[in-house]
């Protein structure tokens, strides 16, 4: 989230097709949820640091949890990135996709609009057949 960007690549807040909120840092995994069931949202990032110990593995896996207990995980493109995330760790524990070191938000409005895209024609197929 960066509307002034970094080396000529734009947050996705500058992407005119997505709203965006953007609630700042240390934001507790509860109320990040309750913002996502507020706001009826289609993609979730997360942007985490490495920490400690692995906290950092352990909260993102809690807010998966929390989206499973609330019902909503299958409804939403869980995204998760920071410095030192890979794509591999955060599907290991329940995201959709991981983004680290080399990407920037174009890779990752990419992304989004071809899950997007993806999910719209597999639910299309699911109500024809």
């Amino acid at each position: 989230m960066n509307m002034k960007g970094y080396a000529g690549h734009y947050g996705l807040e500058r992407y005119e097709m997505f709203e965006t909120l953007n609630m700042g840092s240390q934001v507790p995994n509860e109320e990040f949820v309750a913002k996502a069931i507020e706001f009826n949202a289609d993609v979730l990032l997360v942007s985490q640091t490495v920490t400690q110990k692995n906290i950092h593995i352990k909260n993102l896996t809690e807010l998966v949890e929390l989206l499973e207990a609330e019902g909503i995980r299958d409804k939403v493109i869980l995204i998760a990135g920071g410095p030192r995330i890979t794509h591999e760790l955060v599907k290991e524990i329940g995201y959709d996709a991981g983004f680290g070191a080399n990407t920037y938000a174009d890779d990752v409005a990419s992304y989004i609009a071809q899950e997007m895209y993806r999910r719209i024609q597999e639910k299309d197929k699911g109500g024809k057949e």
